[in-house]
């Protein structure tokens, strides 16, 4: 893990440490080195597998590239890897990193759903995000599931109204609905309403609607 440790900070910038430092606070300063997420890409291409079980690891950039390499496993070898990185997960964008290909070839949903169920935040929030990537295969079910994940973190907060900003590309009205009946938590119900103002993808009447609902 040396020589690891040496591309790693090799490939910093001090530019972009300050950026990272910034956008993730929940992090702390001195395990964040500052390299940019193209550099990580690549080096993960030359990452052995073993690397997924030498946890702790010790600096930010190690934790994304933990990510990255869970997303090139078989499915069901990326959901115990999942499920083992979760109590070490301490930030919104090691978690978002997460995507598995595989999970594009088959049905997840009740993985996705399970993490919801996480006691952890992070874990969570994984759930939560892994389910917006996939809303369109089982809209409704997925609603039902994230509605009922437990709200007041932050960051699990804001994932849910990212998630249904993103379901109200395919089931607006049964958003609209859970707008209307006030049935998300009070934080999450602002937030959706402004990531769907925010989105570029919503039509223009659905966010003329949901921000009446203010």
């Amino acid at each position: 893990m040396k020589d690891l440790n040496a591309a790693l900070r090799a490939s910093a910038t001090a530019k972009h440490k300050a950026f990272s430092e910034k956008l993730i606070p929940t992090v702390a300063p001195e395990t964040i080195l500052g390299v940019p997420m193209p550099a990580l890409r690549k080096l993960a291409k030359g990452v052995d597998r073993s690397f997924l079980a030498d946890l702790p690891h010790e600096t930010y950039e190690e934790n994304i590239l933990h990510s990255l390499l869970i997303n090139g496993l078989p499915a069901e070898e990326a959901i115990r890897a999942m499920d083992a990185f979760v109590p070490y997960l301490d930030n919104w964008a090691v978690v978002d990193a997460l995507d598995p290909r595989a999970f594009y070839k088959g049905d997840y949903i009740e993985d996705y759903i399970r993490l919801m169920k996480s006691p952890a935040p992070y874990g969570r929030r994984l759930g939560i995000v892994l389910a917006l990537r996939h809303v369109k295969e089982d809209p409704e079910r997925l609603m039902n599931a994230v509605e009922t994940a437990e709200s007041g973190h932050y960051y699990v907060d804001m994932a849910m109204a990212w998630f249904f900003a993103e379901a109200a590309l395919y089931e607006p009205e049964a958003v609209l609905r859970r707008l209307e009946e006030g049935s998300l938590p009070a934080s999450v119900h602002k937030k959706t309403i402004r990531k769907i103002k925010e989105s570029r993808r919503v039509p223009p009447a659905v966010k003329a609607r949901a921000s009446a609902l203010q």
